[in-house]
């Protein structure tokens, strides 16, 4: 399992994947996002700033690569996407497309992480970034924990 990000750092792997038939399934998380890269910012204090980049179809580089693949852009398919794959004797990629505003919420939030979000989506909606934050606020309602 990889993001998008990390995948497109180490896109070589793929290769060596490809030229040694591996049998690796690569589940790659596609955000169009340096999610991980916003979420320290965020937490910094600091707005978002150039984290996001343009759609990569992660699916077509590895068919290019000669390694099956697939990509899944809606919920629904997941499933079958995931048994198609893992049911393929060789190297398979799944570019499973994800909502860039979902947030990886750690499993403990510090009151100095919460003071920096706080005070980054304060400044974001001050220099007009409302509905910025109300697309991640809606994005990430449902991961909230509940008793």
């Amino acid at each position: 399992m990889s993001g998008d990000g990390g995948l497109g750092m180490l896109m070589g792997e793929l290769l060596t994947v490809k030229l040694h038939d591996l049998p690796v399934k690569t589940i790659v998380f596609n955000n169009s996002s340096l999610g991980m890269v916003k979420l320290e910012m965020l937490v910094e204090g600091l707005p978002e700033h150039e984290t996001d980049h343009e759609p990569v179809d992660y699916a077509a580089i590895a068919r290019a690569a000669g390694i099956e693949a697939i990509r899944i852009e809606r919920p629904g398919d997941v499933v079958e996407g995931l048994k198609q794959a893992l049911a393929h004797d060789g190297p398979f990629l799944v570019d499973l497309v994800t909502d860039p505003n979902a947030l990886s919420i750690p499993p403990h939030i510090s009151a100095a992480q919460v003071k920096g979000f706080a005070f980054a989506a304060g400044r974001t909606v001050l220099d007009g970034g409302v509905g910025r934050m109300l697309d991640l606020a809606r994005a990430n309602l449902r991961n909230i924990p509940r008793p």
